[in-house]
């Protein structure tokens, strides 16, 4: 498995690394959504600056955005920071976020360059 889960007081950090498919991204949603602490998580902080290419077709996207809106109804107000340079890389976790928004996903999503700011972010400071 391309990445590293590590839960944290009140989320989730995930790194992914080398290269990473949908699946993959799947399995992640997974081990969060099937951890009771998914249920009091304020953040989810996905890191992918050591990520080289993300096979993650649309219609995967359209799935796992469909199952996080979902997922949005009992995790309220959830705080979704990704830290991504890669461009290619940040226009598929855009399009993810275009679709939950479109889907009126409860959640709140925003892009950083670096993990400080998005730490920043998630403490609301």
């Amino acid at each position: 498995m391309p990445f590293r889960t590590i839960w944290e007081k009140e989320g989730i950090k995930w790194e992914f690394y080398d290269f990473v498919t949908s699946r993959e991204i799947w399995e992640a949603n997974e081990i969060f959504f099937g951890d009771p602490r998914s249920k009091t998580a304020k953040y989810q902080l996905v890191h992918t600056l050591e990520t080289t290419s993300v096979e993650w077709k649309p219609i995967d996207i359209v799935e796992v955005s469909v199952n996080d809106v979902a997922a949005s109804r009992v995790i309220r107000r959830l705080k979704m920071a990704y830290i991504a340079r890669d461009v290619k890389i940040r226009n598929k976790i855009e399009k993810y976020v275009e679709i939950s928004r479109n889907l009126n996903s409860d959640w709140h999503f925003r892009g950083f360059e670096d993990e400080a700011a998005a730490r920043h972010w998630i403490s609301g400071k």
